[in-house]
């Protein structure tokens, strides 16, 4: 009974996120903030991880997502949760990227969504009367 009681102690004394990113805030404690990375860096990737699709993308903007707590660390607001703060940094990051992702989309000849491309031009026979350059020029321009 003893041995459980003392066990449950250092969740008394334990560092809230809120007092955590207090003390970022105040005084730039790299310990602290190491606390909160280390507490919330799992969910982040996760998060990004699901809104793009991609692993590697998503361990990006969640450092991303990091950098920007920390360099925007005056503007957290103690009277809120410091979960709705790392949140919404994570969500504008991740709607950021999806965003370029459709500025500047990509796909295959194979998967041509136009239908410009056709068998024969694939099997790299010459276009009749120019029409690739035509086709080509119609999407681009």
């Amino acid at each position: 009974m003893a041995n459980s009681f003392f066990s449950s102690l250092p969740v008394l004394w334990a560092v809230s996120d809120e007092q955590a990113m207090r003390r970022v805030k105040m005084q730039d404690d790299p310990q602290a903030f190491a606390k909160l990375v280390w507490r919330w860096e799992k969910s982040i990737r996760r998060l990004c991880h699901r809104m793009t699709g991609d692993p590697h993308r998503a361990e990006d903007l969640a450092q991303e997502a990091f950098a920007r707590v920390f360099a925007r660390r005056k503007d957290y607001e103690p009277s809120g949760r410091f979960s709705t703060f790392l949140w919404r940094i994570a969500l504008n990051l991740c709607y950021d990227e999806l965003r370029k992702r459709k500025r500047r989309a990509e796909w295959s000849l194979e998967d041509d969504p136009s239908g410009l491309v056709d068998a024969q031009i694939m099997a790299d026979e010459p276009a009749p009367d120019g029409r690739l350059k035509r086709s080509i020029s119609s999407t681009v321009f």
